[in-house]
């Protein structure tokens, strides 16, 4: 009996420390995918795609790294410091899909190649953003 119970709570505590990893983990790795949609429609010179894709990816994004406390959360204790990052990644993507959607608004009546460069160059500081998140969860330093 002594050996079951030992066992269960094991178990549980096995199951539990790992929760907020693999939740860390499996949003990054759902960010990523939403990301590579973004990229496909860029390359299809998909503009609706683009836009309700990077739509997407912006909640995603802001809804894991925008809160301080939630992204701490998810953290080991020896990183729960670095959490500020992900704030900071946040500001980062919310600001370049912004350029991105006003490109595809044409908002201030550029022409196409430089809404064009301005919205992939944007999209290259969100891939940035994102690493920044990826190797503070992945790095040992």
């Amino acid at each position: 009996m002594l050996k079951k119970t030992a066992t269960v709570s094991s178990l549980l505590i096995l199951l539990f420390t790992p929760l907020n990893a693999y939740d860390l983990k499996s949003n990054m790795i759902q960010l990523g995918a939403e990301l590579a949609e973004v990229q496909k429609s860029f390359i299809a010179s998909d503009q609706k795609g683009v836009e309700v894709s990077i739509k997407r990816f912006s909640q995603h994004a802001q809804d894991l790294l925008g809160n301080k406390e939630n992204f701490s959360a998810m953290l080991p204790k020896d990183k729960k410091h670095k959490a500020n990052e992900a704030v900071m990644s946040a500001q980062i993507i919310s600001h370049n899909v912004q350029i991105i959607l006003d490109a595809i608004e044409n908002k201030y009546n550029q022409s196409g190649i430089v809404r064009r460069e301005e919205s992939q160059r944007a999209y290259t500081y969100i891939e940035h953003a994102c690493f920044r998140c990826h190797n503070i969860v992945r790095d040992k330093y």
